[in-house]
């Protein structure tokens, strides 16, 4: 049997940027009634492609195929969309004060030159019947901000669904309207919680059986084997291969990305520092989800922090480092209370942290690397008014170059860097610092394989040289890797501490979901 042919086909497609090659000539193909995962290590191309595909990039060269028909380029600031592809990037593209039904209007010709009158009724009917399709259980009216991390990501699928089947009911027509939609999706699980995803996942099923095409960009390999039929993965701006992901492992899959099987970093055994006092303690810390919580952070240790959504893990490293206030019970740093704990006390203490958000809290998109990884030695490096540029300079090539940081340019803007470097270069900033304690939230989220490794051997040798670190996470692999012992959180509170060779996948599940399985049976 032949198999049928892509809704969306690309054939050496080429994009360079000042000169230098981001895609290399990528072949990929999506059909119709599959979900195909596209893979790839940070820099592999994913996002340029991406971003060819919606317009805001011009391909250099090479082809684009939808439902059979060539689309000739440049695209346009629409890219395909008017040729049937729907686009949800990783931050969803919605607005917090705006309803769900006011998002769905935009999509009907809210967002067109000159006034129009929109019948809120015929739109009203519209988007529930969208809602009610794809069985997504949404209050159209309901803002953006009240709903859960997942019921926004559907949404943002819905709306994408939603605006190419008016697309298709407008003058331009939509090709391919018989084979179905081409759906695409950048990382849209990162910032859900984990145990939401399957949510998703159903959505993306329910897609796919009605005959469109689902193209969904991901760094998690484990969601990749679970959702997609296919999978393409890019190696340094080439195509890698594809392969079905029927009877696939995860190692087959890291060897497709880094062209060499995966190995695990060993973590050693860990020398803690038990008789000195903690370098970070808490006693009976509240805050809005943590409830009377102890806490003692020795040199020398990894300490992980999971749980269910909700459970108060989120929080933790905000209260620790003084982000956001405690309301109760005291932290020490070396054996002395702190009064009341601010960023700038924990700083001065040794204590720093690297949030969950790096774009919107970790660093300045907006500013280069230098400037990022600068901030903490402004002040030293201050003559008056007079700044060491030259100095600093310096200091951000040695930390590119000594933590892999591509591009190794300091001048480079640091929203332009891929995900893994720019955890890469806020690691280094950090730790340039020489802290005592680092505070990690979610510390590999949306970074590659790769990346991932350098990292976690990255915090294990700091580690070894006497620090102490907190990672609150909900990635079980990261903690099975990194981690010297790890407290599950339920209800704000300590139900389980796991160390050494116990940790792993299973038993940190298990102990996760022990107390959501007991309240369910009672």
């Amino acid at each position: 049997m032949t198999a049928p042919a892509p809704l969306l086909a690309v054939a050496g497609l080429t994009k360079a940027f000042n000169g230098v090659p981001a895609l290399r000539g990528v072949d990929l193909d999506v059909r119709a009634g599959e979900v195909h995962g596209l893979l790839g290590a940070n820099g592999s191309g994913k996002s340029t492609l991406i971003k060819v595909l919606a317009g805001f990039h011009d391909a250099d060269g090479g082809t684009v195929t939808v439902a059979g028909t060539s689309v000739r380029g440049p695209f346009g600031a629409r890219g395909l969309r008017d040729h049937g592809l729907g686009f949800v990037h990783q931050d969803l593209g919605l607005a917090g004060a705006g309803t769900v039904l006011e998002h769905m209007a935009l999509d009907s010709g809210g967002d067109a030159p000159g006034w129009r009158r929109v019948n809120w009724k015929a739109e009203r009917r519209r988007v529930t019947d969208l809602l009610d399709r794809f069985e997504v259980d949404v209050d159209p009216a309901a803002p953006i901000d009240t709903l859960t991390p997942v019921q926004r990501a559907m949404v943002a699928v819905v709306r994408a669904v939603g605006s190419q089947e008016l697309a298709g009911a407008g003058s331009h027509g939509r090709a391919g309207r018989a084979g179905g939609q081409i759906l695409i999706l950048d990382e849209p699980t990162v910032f859900l919680p984990r145990h939401e995803v399957g949510l998703l996942f159903a959505l993306l099923r329910r897609l796919r059986d009605r005959g469109d095409a689902v193209l969904l960009v991901s760094h998690d390999l484990d969601e990749i084997l679970e959702v997609t039929d296919r999978v393409t993965v890019f190696r340094n701006g080439r195509t890698a291969g594809t392969r079905s992901t029927t009877g696939a492992t995860r190692d087959d899959l890291v060897q497709l990305i880094l062209g060499a099987r995966d190995e695990h970093v060993a973590k050693g055994d860990a020398t803690v520092r038990t008789d000195r006092p903690a370098l970070l303690s808490a006693r009976g810390l509240r805050g809005t989800r943590v409830r009377d919580l102890d806490l003692d952070l020795f040199a020398g240790e990894v300490v992980g922090v999971t749980g269910l959504a909700g459970s108060g893990f989120e929080e933790l490293p905000d209260l620790l480092f003084g982000a956001r206030p405690a309301s109760g019970g005291r932290i020490e740093h070396g054996g002395r209370e702190v009064a009341r704990p601010t960023p700038a006390r924990s700083m001065d203490a040794g204590v720093v942290l690297i949030p969950a958000d790096r774009k919107g809290q970790g660093g300045a998109l907006g500013l280069s690397v230098l400037e990022n990884v600068s901030l903490p030695f402004l002040t030293g490096r201050a003559r008056g008014f007079a700044v060491d540029w030259k100095g600093l300079e310096r200091q951000a090539q040695d930390t590119c170059d000594r933590l892999g940081v591509v591009p190794a340019n300091p001048q480079a803007l640091f929203g332009h860097l891929s995900g893994g470097n720019q955890q890469k270069a806020l690691l280094g900033k950090w730790m340039d610092t020489n802290p005592q304690v680092m505070l990690l939230a979610e510390p590999t989220q949306g970074v590659d394989i790769g990346a991932r490794r350098e990292i976690f051997t990255l915090i294990r040798s700091a580690v070894a040289q006497g620090m102490a670190v907190l990672c609150a996470t909900s990635d079980y692999e990261q903690l099975v890797e990194m981690a010297d012992r790890v407290l599950v959180l339920d209800g704000g509170r300590v139900s389980a501490e796991i160390t050494g060779s116990d940790i792993t996948k299973d038993v940190l599940a298990s102990a996760v979901y022990a107390e959501d399985a007991a309240e369910e049976a009672s």
